[in-house]
């Protein structure tokens, strides 16, 4: 096909072509194509065939909102053709199809769609029973799109990025650029994000003039140039929102171009406000045959001629119900494509200067008509348009019927923040009606249809967002859109207008082949909300997200139920009682690959790791961080637990999650969040405290300190350390409470030093006094080591030992480490990993959360209900839920077990059943388990298990299940006791030295 040339809003290359191979043939685009207009322009007009009724289906929008020109590009399936950028040696194949899209023998569906009405799915096919397995086989075959190439691998690159701003524009329209434009000159750094490969939005392709004789593609392309010279933004093209989040949290996912390093990016951006300005599409006219190929938008005929230069037919008909919709005919009819007709369904309120030039190219004009069936059995051949009053019909020949309804906010990023939207009289749009902080909106989204109020909109939305975050908002952009300018035209909302004709092929969603029909049976079955009609129809459950039927399902829900209530079926316009059914990110599809990121290990160390890997540690991942397992290739770790409990060890305990909080409420913070009473901490004393989520399931736990008048120090665990303080925040964000909170994680260092000859040690690199009676167990002092270095130590015993926990600043980590191997010399001195503190630990009977407890086992199962303050004023976050559980004797108990056989050391993770009775189930699973090296306990095998109480009590025989031998045999068991903890040193002597 012969591209138009000449055009300045063309967005391609004509001299650039690209090959590509489709359904084994060669074919070639040119530069700056999307896969579909490129088969456009080579002539494809049949894409797909729908999932149902095998109808065909063609080029309806190039933004993606429904599944008609999803096809399997490279190799992966229901890639969106009109948004995939065309690439050399590009492979193309059809899908969802048998043969061939033009000539597919299932189309005879078609004609039975009377058996399948809507939910069919649940009405059908269960009875009799016997018969649904051969059923499901069937209808598993017949559903979904696309065909999963097993034998594929993904070879793209996928990368990601966390930037932080202070305003993040949604859009990269007119409305979005100025926004950015007037943010960014009040001195706040912006991040443009736009879904297209370009800026400038509906404006990039509109010749109508804005004031004087200047186009909108000119003042586009100025806006752009701005946005290109200014540094403080940042703009993303290709880069669509998926996902909205509290706190104005902003998730997307941008496609590489050529020269970028990757094919995509996952991008989190935290901002402190965000601007949408997402604009509108084009809502789809309900028709007879409306999902025909050759039917499309008005908005996708002229991007197609003016951006790609490609004529979308031979002869058109126009049948629209907004302005734009006679702008893109008289347009399109001066690019040289003959249009037959131009159908208004309004009968009054158009623009007058766009009536005018139809009538000076000798189009047909026809206001108060609208189309009512499209002909033709593969593509459209011709259209029956109809007079909305009178039903007085014309037929015309074309190959091409460009119709729309109207307008529809692209009010999806929106919605993710505000939450559900309600219908507005003044726009005839169902847009939010409250903001949450921080978050505005302008353009045409808002209702402003001129091109200045855009404008002037965005740039009010940009300034707010600025002055939100603290940007000087002192002069706001005038209000130039004044009250006329958010009517809608007269008669705006009608999506269906009668007529007859057979409702089953008046589609209202393309993807699940739902029609006015289909709608009719849900409400007759008592289904009176969008939202049930959507789960019992499918309308809008799609890969297109309800893009074709998002605006049209509550319209078309009224419409139908005041014609039963004996009003106008078209009497929709400022209706409350409906709402579009709800918003979920992502809200464009993204490939599991983009989410994934790079796969690479991506992980933090402390400041000691480069000296431990000299040692010989043997490194592994825990949470965020790279964490010494071992320092052998012993995997029983039975040197170094030997040195804890004879000589000394220490441990790099600086994955440890540290905090600091301070201020008048401090403590009331901490009341709500640990399950403790954090007002009993004594000057000098450490306090060890849990807290739990709402079921009283623990989720962390650590030690708190007051340091001072208002003042606390708390630790956390290594991979809880990221969320603590988004946790106490959320559970105090309703309370007003005046407190600061800082993460010292990255910036404080933690050395465990621990075992028999630990003060001996400590000793020889500081003058203070850590004497039992200086420093007791359960105490803590700040002083320093030999240099100034100062250290926060505490006495704890996690390990069962006399234990010294060494907090120091980050930075003289590497430097006290060497230190204190120096020092440690002559007693011995081992560094442990990991591995080792877990056996030690076992042994006296301490718990790691996640090994010891999971979603079920709250406070009490796990034996910490001591740590519970029933009395407490502020009420704990759990507290309801512990109170529910304290007489449950169902639950799960933390019990110790001692094998029976010392030779066998089941896996963590193995399932107990009772060793006695007739009942053999599952009555819990051992949490953790190992060999015993320590004085007195050598040889024996430890663990401890979560067990249902009646089995918990001590002396009582449990089987535990090998995993992998028959469970009939016998050799699929081994055998465990119940016995009291803790292991080591029960009267706790040891770690009191």
């Amino acid at each position: 096909m012969n591209r138009l040339e000449g055009l300045p809003t063309l967005r391609i290359d004509p001299a650039r072509r690209i090959g590509f191979t489709y359904k084994g043939y060669t074919r070639h685009g040119v530069a700056g194509d999307s896969v579909a207009t490129a088969l456009y322009a080579e002539g494809v007009r049949i894409f797909s065939r729908s999932m149902k009724y095998r109808r065909p289906r063609g080029l309806f929008s190039l933004d993606g909102i429904c599944a008609n020109t999803f096809l399997t590009i490279g190799k992966m399936p229901n890639m969106a053709a009109e948004t995939a950028a065309l690439r050399e040696a590009m492979t193309v194949e059809e899908q969802n199809v048998y043969f061939t899209a033009r000539n597919d023998p299932l189309a005879f569906l078609d004609r039975f769609d009377r058996f399948m009405p809507a939910g069919f799915y649940y009405e059908s096919m269960h009875k009799p029973a016997a018969l649904w397995p051969a059923a499901a086989e069937v209808v598993r075959r017949a559903a979904g799109l696309g065909q999963i190439d097993s034998g594929f691998r993904f070879s793209g690159v996928c990368d990601e990025i966390y930037p932080a701003t202070d305003v993040c524009v949604i859009g990269g329209g007119a409305a979005g650029m100025s926004a950015a434009l007037a943010a960014a000159e009040r001195g706040v750094r912006v991040i443009l994000l736009e879904a297209r490969h370009w800026l400038g939005g509906a404006f990039d392709y509109r010749s109508q003039p804005e004031e004087g004789d200047r186009p909108l593609y000119a003042r586009s392309a100025a806006l752009a140039e701005k946005i290109a010279a200014n540094p403080l933004v940042r703009v993303y093209t290709g880069a669509p929102m998926v996902g909205g989040y509290a706190d104005n949290l902003v998730t997307a996912v941008a496609e590489g171009k050529e020269d970028d390093p990757f094919d995509y990016r996952y991008m989190e951006i935290r901002a402190k406000s965000v601007v949408v300005a997402t604009g509108t599409r084009e809502r789809p006219l309900i028709f007879e045959d409306n999902d025909r190929p050759g039917v499309m938008l008005p908005d996708c005929a002229l991007r197609l001629a003016r951006t790609y230069g490609i004529l979308p037919g031979r002869e058109a008909v126009f049948s629209v119900g907004h302005d734009f919709g006679l702008e893109a005919a008289v347009a399109l009819a001066d690019l040289g494509l003959p249009v037959r007709a131009v159908a208004d369904f309004r009968e009054s309120g158009h623009d007058a200067g766009l009536v005018d030039r139809l009538a000076a190219r000798n189009i047909r004009f026809l206001p108060g008509w609208a189309a009512y069936r499209a002909s033709g059995v593969k593509s459209v051949t011709g259209v029956r348009l109809a007079a909305c009053k009178s039903g007085e019909s014309r037929s015309f020949a074309c190959d091409l019927l460009v119709a729309a309804a109207g307008l529809s906010p692209v009010a999806e990023p929106l919605v993710l923040f505000c939450g559900s939207p309600e219908a507005d009289g003044s726009t005839g749009f169902f847009l939010p009606k409250t903001y949450p902080p921080g978050v505005f909106a302008g353009g045409s989204i808002l209702g402003f249809s001129d091109p200045r109020s855009r404008i002037d909109s965005g740039e009010k939305a940009g300034i707010r967002a600025a002055g939100f975050c603290g940007g000087d908002s002192s002069q706001e952009a005038p209000e130039k859109g004044g009250a006329g300018d958010l009517s809608p035209p007269p008669n705006a909302a009608p999506v269906w207008l009668g007529h007859p004709g057979r409702e089953s092929k008046r589609f209202v969603c393309f993807d699940e082949d739902v029609t006015v029909k289909h709608i009719r049976q849900a409400i007759s079955r008592g289904f009176n909300v969008p939202e049930l009609i959507k789960r019992f129809s499918a309308a809008g459950t799609g890969p297109g997200q309800g893009g074709i039927s998002g605006h049209n399902l509550p319209l078309l829900v009224h419409a139908i139920q005041s014609e039963s209530a004996g009003c106008g079926p078209s009497d929709t316009a400022g209706n409350t009682g409906y709402r579009p059914t709800r918003v979920r990110p992502p809200v464009r599809p993204v490939l599991l690959a983009a989410y994934a990121g790079t796969g690479r290990e991506m992980t933090k160390r402390t400041p000691a790791h480069d000296l431990q890997a000299e040692e010989g540690a043997v490194f592994r991942r825990a949470g965020v961080w790279q964490r010494a397992r071992y320092f052998s290739q012993d995997l029983d770790v039975s040197e170094e637990v030997l040195a804890v409990r004879t000589n000394v060890g220490m441990l790099d305990a600086s994955t440890l999650g540290c905090f600091r909080i301070f201020g008048p409420d401090a403590l009331s913070a901490l009341q709500r969040v640990y399950a403790g009473d954090m007002g009993r901490i004594r000057e000098g004393r450490v306090k060890y405290a849990a807290m739990c989520n709402h079921d009283g399931c623990v989720i962390d736990d650590g030690v708190v300190i007051r340091t001072g008048e208002n003042d606390y120090m708390f630790t956390t665990s290594t991979g809880r350390a990221g969320e603590t303080i988004e946790w106490i925040r959320y559970h105090t964000r309703y309370e007003n409470l005046a407190y600061h909170l800082v993460n010292l994680t990255d910036g404080t260092a933690v050395i465990n030093l621990a075992g028999p000859r630990a003060r001996d040690v400590l000793e020889k690199i500081t003058d203070a006094d850590v004497s039992g009676g200086a420093l007791p167990f359960g105490g803590w002092m700040d002083f320093a080591l030999t240099g100034g270095i100062p250290v926060r130590c505490m006495r704890l015993g996690f390990v069962g030992e006399l234990s010294f926990e060494l907090n120091i600043p980050a930075s003289y980590m590497a430097h006290v480490w060497e230190m204190l191997r120096r020092a440690g010399r002559e007693f011995g001195i081992r560094s442990i990993g990991v591995e080792a503190q877990n056996v030690l630990r076992l042994e006296k009977g301490h718990v790691i959360l996640g090994q010891e407890s999971e979603q079920r086992t709250n406070l009490i199962d796990l034996g910490l209900d001591f740590l519970w303050a029933r009395d407490k004023t502020i009420r704990p976050v759990g507290s309801d839920a512990l109170r529910q559980a304290e007489n449950d004797p169902g639950r799960l108990k933390l019990s110790g077990i001692r094998m029976k056989d010392p030779a066998v050391v089941p896996p963590d993770g193995s399932v107990i059943i009772p060793a006695d009775g007739p009942e053999k189930r599952i009555v819990g699973y051992v949490a953790t388990i190992r060999k015993s090296l320590s004085p007195g306990l050598e040889g024996d095998v430890l663990g401890m298990a979560l067990v249902e109480a009646p089995w918990a009590r001590e002396g009582t025989t449990l089987a535990i299940y090998d995993g992998e031998s028959p469970a009939g045999s016998d050799a699929a068991f081994s055998y465990a006791v119940i016995v009291r903890m803790p292991f080591y040193d029960p009267e706790g002597k040891r770690m009191r030295m």
